[in-house]
């Protein structure tokens, strides 16, 4: 964990690094209320061939992503946003900066925003913006606190929205179990692209045996459908 301090030590040395495609700054103990969170903004703005961030594991919050925010619409070639346990909550102002951020980058073709609170009625309001990432391969909303049916309707229409995504991770959550478990179903059926989808523990046995008698048909692709426990 090397902090605010660590970080400031290296910001310095390392914006001079323009073809710099990957950055990874994973746990290294960012907190939301120290100064780290500038320092990390003058480094990324140095970086106009930045396709790769990893944020994760840092306390960053709202506060962190304001800070972050003029940088990050600013990094028009990212393609990999990964804000895994970042402290971003439904409440506040979080979604509505994710919403932006999310909308300015063209090219994402993967994003993590998993094991952030960011429950049923965050979901609804990323949804939309979610669905204008066009290239979107891998979406990761791994425990996000959804526990309302309507999610899984959500889900739902995003696979419907997002014909080029690969992998969903929609597992440690638990919203499902309803009468909208056969639209996912369906949803996943008519996908041309989707390769895995990890799903809550709680549909993931209906999905399944939907699946294995959707893979009987020689002409369907399986889709690898997994739970946590699986």
């Amino acid at each position: 964990h090397i902090g605010h301090s660590g970080l400031l030590a290296i910001a310095s040395g390392l914006h001079q690094c323009k073809r710099l495609e990957s950055v990874r700054i994973k746990d290294i103990g960012l907190e939301e209320e120290d100064e780290g969170h500038p320092a990390l903004a003058v480094f990324l703005w140095a970086l106009p061939r930045l396709q790769n961030l990893d944020l994760g594991l840092n306390h960053i919050g709202e506060g962190g992503l304001k800070v972050l925010l003029p940088v990050l619409q600013k990094c028009d070639q990212l393609r990999s946003l990964k804000m895994f346990s970042i402290g971003l909550t439904s409440d506040g102002h979080s979604m509505p900066l994710l919403v932006t951020i999310f909308l300015c980058l063209p090219l994402l073709d993967t994003i993590n925003i998993g094991f952030n609170d960011i429950e049923d009625r965050g979901l609804e309001q990323l949804a939309p913006a979610l669905e204008q990432c066009s290239r979107l391969t891998s979406l990761c909303l791994w425990g996000i606190g959804l526990q309302s049916s309507q999610s899984i309707l959500t889900i739902s229409h995003l696979l419907c929205q997002l014909g080029s995504l690969k992998d969903l991770n929609v597992s440690v959550n638990d919203c499902g179990g309803s009468e909208h478990d056969d639209t996912l179903c369906a949803a996943v059926k008519s996908h041309p692209s989707l390769e895995c989808i990890q799903l809550p523990e709680s549909v993931c046995s209906d999905v399944l045996s939907v699946l294995k008698r959707h893979a009987a048909d020689p002409t369907t692709t399986l889709v690898k459908c997994t739970s946590l426990t699986t």
